[in-house]
């Protein structure tokens, strides 16, 4: 698709000259704009006869004592607006009230590329003129840039580079791409993978609580919000963030109504200290974190050795009275170390099991390459029965208690935490010499 089709750079038509005007409007604006952002020291206010609330919020993001600065593209970014002409293979993702969304190639690297939507509802139902109604769009836009760029992180997806040129043509944001999140596929995930993205929750919230502009909110947390790169969750829309704790007057405005209790509901109730809600920004994201994510996924096929941490785990997002998010990161990183390490598997009784009480024979540098595969439940693969194992004797417990399973092939291939990849078998005959696996095999088999 070039970049005509995709909407990014526009051609000729009847209303081209509409279409310049609108543009001209916007970045003449923007331009001034970013003057301002560079050079002001002043702490933004709004005015109490301020006509357009989304150019002084833009302002006021930016304002250098806000502690958000203009991101330099030359300084920071490898992408700028003279960059738009190398993107390549463009395809429509998705389109939101505000965004459209497409994803494509820049310099060999899949991307993707978000500017104002049109057609969006933002746009539609905007009752000002198309000038300001586009400016207030791509306002949103620019909040973006400066928030994902200000809140760099493992788990923030990367910005390779933005446009908000100073005369005519379009705002967008390129960042790496990522997976969307389909819940479907999430409870489809092995265990491991789905303590991955606990992980990735976990840290996600303490950076919102400890960020360089202070305590966020996400006011609008969803699995939208999220996507997978590489495997890692990452954070990818942040346009429903706040900066900043509620105001309050007293201890009674900083009441958070949360689910449980007799009734129903129950309120956890915070301190308000210099007119803010002291914490209630990392409270109200722990709590629909855990609403929305953990305790969808978690618990499930959960290691039975591990279930208390876990149970733990799912109080703390239930009661954030008591855990901020520096106690929920800790505790998870500590669940991750006790799997990845085996000490789950660790077991007190006189005589631990091993492969020739399990039933088991091990032959050395042997495998069976696309022989006897199968699906089994909680695979990482959806044809061939892969799961993670600490050593040869969980993949040997494993393979005997699955009455499919007669062999099962260990080789050089390794998860995230370290663990190694197994592949599970429902036969075994003849089979090829591979330097270094092992192959493991039910002794009625052989």
């Amino acid at each position: 698709m070039s970049l005509y089709r995709a909407g990014i750079v526009f051609p000729r038509c009847s209303s081209l000259c509409l279409l310049i005007t609108v543009y001209a409007i916007l970045f003449a604006v923007a331009g001034v704009l970013l003057l301002q952002l560079r050079y002001s020291r002043r702490v933004a206010t709004k005015p109490s006869n301020y006509e357009d609330s989304y150019l002084w919020e833009v302002e006021g993001w930016y304002s250098n004592e806000s502690g958000l600065r203009w991101p330099v593209a030359a300084e920071r970014h490898l992408f700028g607006c003279l960059s738009l002409r190398e993107l390549t293979d463009l395809e429509f993702v998705a389109a939101g009230w505000t965004k459209a969304v497409y994803k494509g190639t820049f310099r060999g690297k899949n991307v993707a590329v978000k500017t104002v939507n049109l057609n969006g509802k933002d746009m539609r139902e905007c009752d000002a003129s198309m000038s300001v109604c586009y400016r207030r769009a791509a306002a949103k836009i620019l909040k973006e840039i400066v928030l994902l760029t200000e809140l760099a992180h493992d788990n923030v997806v990367t910005v390779i580079g933005s446009c908000v040129p100073e005369t005519v043509g379009p705002v967008a944001i390129v960042t790496e791409l990522g997976e969307p999140l389909d819940t479907v596929r999430l409870l489809q995930l092995s265990w491991e993978d789905r303590l991955r993205l606990a992980l990735g929750i976990a840290h996600i919230l303490h950076h919102l609580a400890t960020s360089p502009l202070g305590s966020l909110s996400m006011n609008d947390f969803r699995r939208q919000q999220f996507v997978l790169v590489g495997g890692t969750l990452k954070l990818s829309d942040v346009d429903d963030i706040g900066v900043g704790e509620p105001e309050c007057a007293t201890d009674d405005d900083c009441i958070i109504q949360a689910e449980g209790g007799h009734n129903g509901t129950r309120e956890i109730h915070l301190n308000c200290h210099n007119s803010h809600c002291v914490g209630y920004n990392e409270r109200l994201n722990v709590l629909r974190a855990g609403q929305h994510f953990i305790s969808l996924f978690l618990p499930l096929s959960a290691p039975a050795s591990l279930e208390p941490q876990v149970q733990e785990l799912l109080r703390a997002y239930k009661e954030p009275g008591t855990w901020e998010t520096a106690h929920i990161l800790s505790a998870t990183e500590h669940l991750v170390h006790k799997f990845a390490s085996g000490e789950y598997l660790q077991r007190h009784i006189p005589q631990p099991p091993s492969l020739d009480s399990l039933g088991f024979e091990k032959l050395r540098d042997r495998d069976l390459p696309g022989e006897f595969d199968y699906h089994c439940h909680h695979s990482s693969s959806s044809v061939v029965c892969i799961k993670s194992v600490m050593n040869e004797i969980e993949a040997a417990e494993i393979c005997a208690k699955d009455a499919g399973c007669r062999a099962v092939v260990i080789g050089h291939e390794y998860t995230w935490t370290g663990r190694t990849l197994a592949v599970f078998k429902n036969g075994c005959s003849f089979p090829s010499e591979r330097k270094g696996y092992t192959l493991l095999i039910k002794k009625d088999e052989v």
